[in-house]
């Protein structure tokens, strides 16, 4: 009961608040004035009973006043405390050096997806992503030229896919494609042109590259088509990426073809 006062209090609108600093002064005044009612009932206590009913009565204002700053201060606290933690779980859930989501929320949300296509019964494609000759590029270069193709190709990735599509960097140079409610044969259609588009992009020092550009190969798969479980799922496009990368790279590998 105490708590749902205390949290409509805390939600409650400013003009909410004065009636309640109102009413509270009341019943204070009330408290404190019946028992002198009480034991003074002769007509010389009743001048002091008049004059102790206005200051009981502006005493409790001021108390309920007080209460009335407190809650709202509490409420502007509360708003910090909460923009802090949802500050911290944003960090906790995106890659810090390309900006797109990390791993961890990348199985989290496979796992919702995968739920998602289940209750719904529609289809979510994987596409896992690996830029070619990544070691090569940081070798010659340096890891802070590597760090830069990495921030733009997630860069690239975001303009180019659905604001619903959830993009993470699984690991290295590996980046993972979610498409939700997204057939297999869609989703290759996208990854063909996220290849191409890719190696025609002005990276930084493609021509030491081979063929003078920078490329990427591509494995997809899709749920229910290819798996039955988020491990299984990730495996399998998994599979279809490295056999791109083994079948000359610059590919787009579809499982099960």
């Amino acid at each position: 009961m105490l708590e749902q006062i205390l949290y409509r209090l805390k939600t409650a609108t400013f003009w909410r608040l004065i009636w309640f600093s109102v009413i509270l002064s009341e019943l204070l005044t009330a408290i404190i004035v019946l028992p002198m009612s009480i034991l003074f009932r002769d007509g010389i206590a009743a001048d002091y009973l008049i004059t102790g009913s206005v200051a009981a009565f502006f005493v409790s204002l001021i108390v309920a006043f007080i209460l009335v700053l407190l809650i709202k201060e509490l409420r502007k606290d509360e708003k910090i405390l909460n923009e802090q933690n949802q500050r911290i779980y944003e960090l906790s859930i995106h890659d810090y050096l390309t900006e797109v989501f990390n791993c961890r929320y990348f199985y989290e949300r496979l796992e919702e997806e995968i739920k998602r296509a289940v209750r719904n019964k529609t289809s979510v494609s994987l596409i896992m992503l690996d830029i070619d000759y990544f070691k090569q590029y940081n070798d010659i270069h340096g890891h802070q030229a590597g760090d830069r193709v990495l921030r733009d190709i997630a860069l690239f990735l975001k303009q180019n896919v659905r604001e619903h599509d959830v993009i993470a960097r699984y690991g290295g140079e590996e980046v993972s494609l979610i498409l939700p409610e997204t057939g297999k044969r869609v989703a290759a259609d996208l990854a063909e042109r996220l290849r191409i588009a890719v190696s025609n992009q002005p990276f930084p020092f493609v021509e030491t590259q081979p063929d003078g550009k920078l490329t990427i190969s591509l494995g997809i798969a899709a749920f229910p088509d290819d798996a039955q479980s988020v491990n299984e799922f990730v495996k399998v496009a998994d599979c279809a990426l490295y056999k791109a990368k083994g079948n000359g790279k610059d590919k787009v590998v579809i499982a099960g073809e």
